[in-house]
């Protein structure tokens, strides 16, 4: 099975948008999102739905989220979705998966 890596930076205001799109059941094998943003902005993210600002996994600069397959856990295949706490926040993202897509 092929693995696909991608990696990226993506610009975030304060409208929710998709950070990482949803993907087939066990494809997704590792994900990593750290906030990059350089003038104090938050990040929040929500799995399957819109994120709103201080709710779900709420990132701080520098803060990171990742997750991986294991033997007892697989990592969520829902779209992920951010906003930022003010325009202009910034991330890095990490996804890995097998099979046909990212």
């Amino acid at each position: 099975m092929a693995e696909n890596i991608r990696d990226s930076t993506l610009t975030i205001g304060t409208i929710s948008v998709v950070l990482v799109l949803q993907h087939i059941p066990g494809e997704r094998t590792a994900l990593a999102i750290t906030n990059t943003s350089t003038a104090g902005q938050t990040l929040s993210m929500a799995w399957g739905k819109v994120a709103v600002a201080g709710q779900g996994v709420v990132l701080y600069p520098g803060g990171s989220w990742s997750e991986s397959i294991d033997s007892r856990f697989t990592p969520s295949e829902k779209e992920v979705q951010t906003v930022s706490s003010a325009a202009g926040g910034t991330a890095a993202i990490h996804v890995r998966t097998v099979g046909t897509g990212l």
